[in-house]
């Protein structure tokens, strides 16, 4: 009797451990902001309920973005203190109302939000589209003055610009004189698709060069964009290296490339001051420049 106790317990424990080994897990996308570029950057989480209901793995979701992100790399785009005050699914549209903290966030870092949410949510079997509603009301373009309506992964772009037209931006971008001795101002009309990428593409424009004959090109040729950013009015840009092996080791040439950059960027509302970065370190030296502080815009060299 002993015995076929023994196998049966046997038997039984068999089968739960293939079962309990067996059970899909189930893991969601949290999408949180890359430190060093203007990009949301995901992270992977187990859902530690039983119930993969898309509601209830929905709520999960948002539960680990107001938490924030575990991978240093990244950095949160939402407070501490924001709270999530009540979800609901219907027909495939998620409403989520926020507490006020969601509104804290202005312009790219609002954009980035919003792009946040929808990533994280749509990408839930169930979740077509979401709403976000803030204290109950609904959000408002800032563009526009309209409410923001159903956000999906089809018409994110164009909702987080709040227009289904390209753009139009007058960008003032600085170059040095051919005879070297002075920054002149450049005026370009550029079409930007996405909000995000406007400090983007002012570097993008400077690294194509000035259209007029008198003036210099400023960054060495080779040099690549690997990320930029914004934040508390501090732009971080950071370049390969060839910004600084490339650059003329003289006083007047690091000064033209270090300033047609802060320049350029500083006339961007929301900029005061650009931080470069070589290969994601600060601290390296440029000439008679150390890359260790958030440089100002200089008036100065400006003719």
């Amino acid at each position: 009797m002993k015995k076929v106790i023994s196998v049966l317990l046997i038997i039984i424990l068999s089968v739960s451990l293939f079962f309990g080994c067996n059970q899909k897990k189930t893991y969601v996308n949290v999408y949180f902001k890359d430190k060093m570029s203007n990009n949301l950057s995901a992270e992977k989480r187990l859902l530690k309920k039983d119930s993969n209901s898309p509601s209830d793995v929905a709520k999960f979701a948002l539960s680990e973005l107001i938490a924030g992100p575990q991978n240093e790399a990244n950095e949160a785009l939402l407070p501490k203190e924001a709270k999530l005050l009540k979800f609901s699914l219907n027909d495939g549209v998620a409403t989520v109302n926020m507490s006020s903290h969601f509104a804290q966030k202005e312009g790219t870092q609002a954009l980035l939000l919003r792009l946040s949410f929808v990533n994280t949510l749509c990408e839930i079997k169930g979740i077509d589209g979401i709403v976000i509603q803030v204290e109950g009301k609904p959000i408002i373009s800032e563009t526009t003055g309209k409410e923001i309506g159903v956000l999906s992964l089809e018409n994110i772009a164009l909702n987080t610009v709040d227009t289904n037209v390209m753009e139009k931006k007058t960008l003032k971008l600085y170059f040095p004189d051919k005879e070297g001795g002075k920054l002149r101002i450049e005026k370009r009309s550029v079409e930007i698709q996405n909000a995000l990428s406007l400090e983007k593409t002012v570097v993008s424009e400077l690294i194509k060069g000035p259209s007029k004959d008198n003036l210099s090109a400023s960054i060495p040729a080779g040099t690549k964009l690997l990320g930029i950013e914004t934040k508390d009015n501090v732009c971080f840009v950071n370049f390969s290296s060839e910004f600084v092996s490339k650059t003329n080791s003289g006083s007047l040439a690091t000064t033209m490339t270090l300033y047609s950059v802060v320049n350029s960027l500083c006339a961007l509302d929301g900029v005061s001051s650009v931080q470069v970065l070589i290969n994601g370190e600060n601290g390296v030296e440029m000439g008679n420049f150390v890359l260790d502080i958030p440089y100002e815009k200089n008036e100065n060299i400006v003719g």
